[in-house]
């Protein structure tokens, strides 16, 4: 049940995971990254983020070469590509599976991107790289998702969508 709270395992919130990101982000497509660099890409201060910084720094994630251009140390970036990665896949299937449009895609993303587990991430993969390698199915599952809308029949069980309209989950097939 969602419960609005996190009930992550990782132990770097939600803030921290969207730094390393933007600096790993800013790095692959500029070169470097200044602090005045990521603060734009995250749309924050400046000093917002040197505060949001240190903790990653202590951590020995983030550090600054002698130009003070921000740089991720190889721990560092192992999380900010995990993270990365998570964000991208969530996007991709989003916009790609779903059809959700790009922004809500990118800001939907940005919040699951850090509930997800690493065997989730690889399972909602799976299935865009499916759909996008399997043209056939791709075709068939296009046409069918876009005209499909869901009718549930009023129930005593079903409490404002229990999912007591499903009598078997996806991947447990037909019972019988």
């Amino acid at each position: 049940m969602l419960s609005g709270k996190h009930t992550r395992t990782r132990e770097l919130t939600a803030s921290h995971e969207h730094y390393l990101r933007a600096l790993y982000e800013v790095r692959a497509r500029r070169g470097y990254a200044r602090l005045s660099d990521v603060a734009r890409a995250l749309g924050v201060a400046p000093a917002t983020l040197s505060v949001g910084l240190r903790p990653l720094e202590e951590r020995g994630l983030v550090t600054h070469d002698d130009r003070r251009f921000l740089l991720l140390t190889p721990a560092g970036e192992r999380v900010a590509r995990e993270v990365h990665h998570r964000f991208a896949v969530t996007h991709a299937f989003l916009r790609d599976v779903l059809g959700v449009p790009e922004e809500r895609a990118n800001q939907e993303a940005c919040l699951l991107e850090h509930d997800l587990s690493h065997g989730t991430t690889d399972r909602i993969l799976d299935l865009v790289k499916l759909l996008r390698e399997d043209h056939e199915l791709r075709a068939v599952f296009a046409h069918r998702f876009a005209a499909y809308r869901r009718t549930c029949e009023p129930a005593a069980e079903c409490a404002t969508c229990d999912l007591a309209c499903l009598p078997v989950t996806i991947a447990e097939g037909p019972r019988g």
